[in-house]
């Protein structure tokens, strides 16, 4: 015998296949029809649940900001004892587990961006601007106390996460094509790259 799904259940299914949907085809790609065919309900039925596509597209933002706080969970730890190249190569493991384990994060990203929704501001703002900031923040604290020599906290923090951006969205677009390294490879030798660069210079015995 079936099992009825709740409302809150079928709300979450529906949120679930949007998000693979418009991952694959984009916002103005998918159809209400593709994404009621997809839950496996007609179309009143998914409006009872969202009237809008924009609806159901500020509900993606929110899941997705959810399970960004989920991958970041285990940051602060590092982050409290200012160990920098732990604190880094986390930050740094984060983002290609977000690339690797949640492919469709990145795709909806720049869907949002490339077809300029009017609610791309906002996935910037829940998505992407609250880890930069901590990024940015965690390089001020060590500017702050000696750590690390005087710069931009925001443009090191672009620096950095550019790095390993860039191999996530490489690996996902290309299939690993070109980046066949090994994870811990990867990470001691951009943390350190950064690090060499950022690091204030030890002063010279007297």
């Amino acid at each position: 015998m079936r099992t009825r799904m709740s409302s809150s259940q079928r709300r979450a299914a529906i949120v679930a296949s949007a998000v693979h949907l418009f991952a694959e085809k984009g916002f103005r790609g998918t159809t209400t029809r593709q994404l009621a065919a997809a839950v496996g309900v007609t179309e009143p039925v998914l409006y009872q649940h969202f009237r809008t596509k924009g609806e159901l597209y500020s509900a993606i933002i929110e899941s997705q900001a959810a399970a960004g706080q989920h991958y970041s969970a285990g940051l602060r730890k590092a982050m409290d004892e200012e160990n920098d190249c732990d604190f880094l190569a986390a930050l740094g493991n984060l983002i290609l587990d977000r690339n690797e384990q949640d492919p469709d994060f990145t795709r909806l990203l720049m869907f949002s961006a490339l077809e300029r929704h009017e609610l791309a501001p906002l996935f910037f703002e829940r998505q992407v601007l609250p880890f930069f900031e901590t990024v940015a923040g965690y390089i001020r604290r060590r500017v702050r106390n000696g750590a690390f020599r005087p710069l931009d906290p925001e443009i090191a923090a672009r620096a950095f996460i550019g790095m390993f951006a860039y191999q996530g969205l490489i690996a996902e677009l290309f299939h690993d094509l070109g980046t066949r390294k090994s994870r811990k490879k990867i990470v001691k030798e951009m943390v350190g790259a950064f690090l060499e660069g950022v690091c204030r210079p030890a002063a010279p015995p007297r």
